[in-house]
């Protein structure tokens, strides 16, 4: 393909970046244009005093998928990153104040699980050649696109009897696990996508087979080490990178593109949507968007500690006393809970490197309703959500965190919406809920344009950021 042949991307999130990668690599003349002035979207990085936070995803699963890329470019990964498997995964701290850890080890994991479920080891390991099998389904499946005439296709309608999308990820749960604390435990990964256990599709319970299986991993040097090597790989491979350049209208012409940037039309072949689906839709090429169900926000807290503290592992989940009323607050009633579920990020115990000697790290993200029926109202309950969260950590480590604070930063549900061009400031996009996923998710292709394109949280495959970067394959496959 010529180099003359041009194609812009809109946004440098790692779905922009992979298929930017992809794109260059295959011949393309590639042109990334970013609102920001750096890479990585919601993945970038905030260096404070030596601090070096992580502003968005925290673990990495399915490293598959984050090879399969720079194989695709003529690379290696390990050239590239750095990923350390875990031994602990990740801890879950219950109201009542029994915890359980899942580690690296199946049989130690399954021990964990029997201390509080008598009977339950049987259960894990069907749960997990279950879901096992869900993955080896589904796996291939996330490099494809399908469209609602893809339901015409009787070879898809085997699909139906394998994934039973209509069992909800709760309820494939509940039928190995007999207690709450455990079927709270395999299923809390729906709030990471933004929607409810009870609302999820059972099929998404292959992100739990793959933190107990395939095993959680941490790059070195922190997440944003993601976005930043494949902007290497892509400028490597020929690609232009463009910052502090917003794109504010597109559209078709003729046979191209027009493209305004900073207030400069610009032409080109083809262009690939990595922005925010909801917004480059309505905002950028001013179409009607359909009634979507919008997943969660996130309240965000960042801590620089003066000194290192004991008690809590890379990844904690703390759970709300009343996880129901918890989850129906968030995604039903529209407030923020008095008693929310939270998650605390302490990347320094696996890399020190990201804080001064001695010191830590916590990253603690609180799930709250989106926007989409008004204003916030974390402001009004910030003092009181800070207070609880930091109760709990107090009652599990037994230190105060407070006056250790060195640096903070926190971030707000209506900075999803400034900062990133978020529809209702939802964090992880379009929930997955039944009728949003798969077949019923954005199509990667645009149904008006043959030479507009879109990768992202919100298109198909899904959110997530192996799962993004599948989408990359299929965006730069349809174009090729």
């Amino acid at each position: 393909m010529s180099k003359k042949y041009h194609i812009a991307i809109i946004g440098a999130g790692v779905g922009g970046l992979a298929t930017a990668c992809r794109l260059a690599h295959c011949g393309y003349h590639v042109e990334v244009f970013e609102k920001l002035p750096e890479c990585g979207g919601r993945a970038h990085l905030i260096e404070d005093r030596g601090f070096k936070f992580d502003t968005g995803p925290s673990f990495v699963l399915m490293p598959d998928f984050f090879r399969e890329v720079y194989e695709f470019c003529g690379e290696r990964l390990d050239d590239h990153l750095k990923l350390k498997v875990l031994d602990v995964n990740y801890k879950i701290f219950y109201p009542d104040g029994e915890a359980l850890t899942v580690y690296r080890d199946l049989e130690k994991s399954a021990q964990e699980l029997e201390r509080i479920e008598k009977g339950s080891i049987p259960q894990y390991y069907a749960f997990l050649k279950y879901t096992g099998n869900i993955y080896k389904t589904v796996e291939p499946l996330l490099y494809q696109c399908f469209s609602l005439r893809s339901l015409l296709d009787i070879k898809n309608w085997a699909l139906l009897g394998k994934l039973k999308p209509w069992l909800s990820y709760w309820e494939l749960a509940s039928r190995y696990f007999k207690s709450e604390k455990l079927r709270y435990a395999f299923t809390f990964e729906a709030m990471f996508m933004g929607v409810s256990p009870f609302k999820a599709p059972s099929f998404y319970s292959i992100i739990t087979y793959t933190d107990h299986v395939q095993k959680i991993a941490h790059p070195m040097g922190g997440m944003a080490e993601i976005p930043k090597s494949l902007e290497r790989l892509a400028v490597k491979k020929g690609a232009r990178f463009y910052y502090n350049a917003e794109v504010t209208h597109v559209e078709p012409k003729n046979d191209q593109v027009s493209v305004t940037v900073n207030n400069e039309e610009k032409i080109f072949d083809k262009v690939v949507f990595n922005a925010d689906y909801c917004h480059s839709r309505a905002d950028v090429l001013k179409r009607n968007l359909p009634d979507y169900t919008y997943s969660c926000s996130v309240y965000l807290i960042y801590l620089g500690l003066k000194k290192k503290v004991k008690g809590l592992e890379h990844h904690n989940l703390f759970f709300a006393k009343d996880l129901r009323r918890n989850l129906r607050e968030i995604f039903a009633d529209n407030v923020t809970p008095d008693d929310p579920s939270f998650y605390i990020h302490v990347p320094t115990v696996t890399d020190p490197s990201l804080a001064p000697e001695g010191k830590d790290i916590l990253y603690i993200l609180i799930p709250v309703a989106n926007l989409k029926n008004g204003p916030s109202d974390v402001p009004a309950k910030e003092n009181a959500i800070r207070q609880l969260v930091f109760g709990k950590i107090r009652e599990i480590i037994g230190e105060d965190v407070d006056p250790l604070i060195e640096a903070e930063h926190k971030f707000y549900p209506e900075d999803f919406i400034t900062r990133y061009n978020i529809k209702c400031g939802a964090t992880f996009g379009l929930a997955h809920n039944l009728m949003q996923s798969a077949f019923f998710r954005p199509v990667n292709f645009d149904q008006k344009s043959k030479n507009i394109f879109y990768v992202g949280a919100s298109t198909q495959p899904g959110g997530g950021l192996p799962v993004v970067i599948a989408g990359s394959r299929i965006v730069t496959d349809l174009i090729k």
